[in-house]
């Protein structure tokens, strides 16, 4: 006999059971318990969160004689029957297979108005819903807005957005969660003791990373390792068998970066080039954890559920930086998304990033250093006041940052780092980083400076924004610093010769 897998095991069969959904479990079993439940659902969520189970467990509690606080009791005729999915009054259809008019025609709008044969209601489950064309929903927006009365209809998908809203409209909305790593790894950790499964930690981080908050893929990959490596599972197995990433690569890469150790980061990320690490799944671990390391840093406490290895390194790293040194480094890792995307080769995006990384670590140093680049560097500088109309009153632009607070704390959070200067009808806002200028040279964002500016100075003002550091000098600073160790590492790590 075939082996069942463990998601189907471990599938939910009561409100209860559904796991890490407790607002939707909660809400759900009290319609049921009150018997004022819809005629129609749309759960929407990402892959692997329990939609499909919610929906197979609401039909049954709907149907169950003898429902226990809005559970399904799970003994009657009635739950037996459609747990051995027996019954034809439960109809679950794959949108992805039935897109077009005819077929929704055929398998609901035709047979909805009839009576179901066993069961109290006739529930229709229609998985990834957005798949179905325009003319489909149209199609069945009729049956929607004026379902038989026993009839119950549930739809579930991962892509809200592709619904329209005159299907939206008539449906109670339920929104499904990430599960998050802590209660992810505590379930995960039952299921392997209730299955005899021997699982280390270190394992369990990896398997959460690699679901990406979908309980499904994560129970589907912990079975497939306890079939694959026979024993006891390690992240040892886990890279080897399943092609997990081991995160210990992505930590001390990361970790010379802040270092100012470019060579070493370089030689961390070709060995695991070499070890098998996909270029763009190296970059996506590398920028989920400078995500972490970046609100890290600005609260003062590490997310939960890093694991010991993380953690230590998260603590090693904050010891020395800073929010504004995090910052800078994640904007040079967003830019280089684009280049993963249209390069013909992906390894060199990576590259460029961490040596622009380790030069732009040197800038400062040879600015202060050298006289001319110091010239340079204050060319470079905006002043704040000179030539103006009027100068910032300090106590003015308090004001207007506080009344930016009141409407959108992201704002005022990137005006907190910028330098005005008022010039006639004109504030020019200078920035220290091209994320933060292209953030408030965004239309709403500028809308709403303006507006408050307006408030608060009583005068109309046009919202100009530049960078402190024109990015077209900055070869100069780097050239006046002579010859450095960094270029020496990328040369030793690349090969070649400088070119004059």
């Amino acid at each position: 006999m075939a082996k069942i897998a463990l998601y189907r095991q471990y599938r939910p069969t009561n409100f209860d059971e559904l796991f890490g959904q407790e607002h939707v479990a909660t809400t759900l079993k009290n319609s049921v318990k009150a018997g004022n439940f819809s005629h129609a659902y749309l759960f929407y969520g990402p892959r692997g969160t329990g939609k499909t189970s919610a929906a197979r467990v609401l039909a049954k509690a709907i149907n169950c004689e003898h429902n226990t606080d809005g559970n399904p009791d799970n003994k009657c005729p009635k739950c037996l029957e459609i747990n051995a999915g027996k019954t034809v009054d439960i109809i679950e259809i794959d949108a992805a297979s039935h897109t077009q008019v005819d077929n929704i025609r055929e398998v609901i709008i035709e047979k909805a108005n009839f009576a179901p044969t066993s069961l109290k209601y006739k529930v229709y489950i229609i998985d990834e819903a957005h798949m179905l064309s325009k003319s489909s929903f149209n199609a069945l927006l009729k049956t929607l807005e004026e379902p038989p009365a026993h009839s119950i209809f549930i739809l579930a998908t991962t892509e809200i957005n592709k619904i329209i809203p005159t299907i939206q409209s008539r449906c109670q909305r339920f929104d499904f969660r990430r599960i998050d790593d802590a209660s992810m790894k505590s379930r995960l950790a039952f299921i392997a003791g209730s299955e005899k499964m021997e699982v280390t930690d270190g394992a369990l981080d990896m398997i959460i990373r690699a679901s990406e908050g979908g309980f499904r893929d994560a129970i589907s990959l912990l079975d497939q390792a306890s079939d694959m490596a026979g024993g006891k599972i390690t992240e040892v197995e886990l890279s080897s068998v399943l092609g997990l990433s081991d995160f210990t690569a992505i930590e001390d890469y990361v970790y010379a970066l802040f270092d100012k150790n470019t060579k070493a980061a370089l030689e961390v990320y070709h060995k695991a080039l070499e070890n098998g690490y996909e270029p763009s799944q190296f970059y996506k671990n590398s920028l989920e954890i400078l995500r972490k390391l970046l609100f890290a840093s600005v609260s003062g406490v590490a997310e939960v559920g890093l694991g010991e290895s993380t953690a230590k390194m998260f603590a090693e790293v904050l010891a020395k930086t800073n929010p504004r040194e995090v910052l800078s480094i994640l904007d040079i890792f967003i830019e280089t998304d684009t280049a993963y995307k249209y390069s013909v080769l992906p390894q060199l995006a990576l590259e460029a990033a961490t040596i622009k990384i380790g030069l732009g670590a040197i800038v400062p140093q040879a600015s202060v250093s050298n006289p001319t680049s110091q010239t340079v560097t204050e060319a470079k500088q905006v002043p704040v006041g000179q030539g103006s109309r009027k100068a910032t009153p300090d106590a003015k632009w308090q004001e207007f940052l506080s009344e930016v607070k009141n409407k959108n704390n992201s704002i005022h959070a990137i005006l907190r780092v910028c330098e005005p200067d008022f010039k006639g009808d004109e504030v020019c806002l200078t920035f220290p980083y091209k994320f933060h200028k292209e953030r408030i040279e965004d239309t709403r964002n500028r809308q709403i400076v303006e507006e408050v500016l307006a408030k608060v100075y009583g005068e109309k003002y046009r919202v100009k924004c530049i960078l402190r550091l024109s990015m077209a000098n900055e070869p100069a600073v780097v050239q006046s610093a002579g010859k450095d160790d960094l270029l020496d590492d990328a040369l030793e790590i690349f090969g070649g010769e400088v070119m004059s």
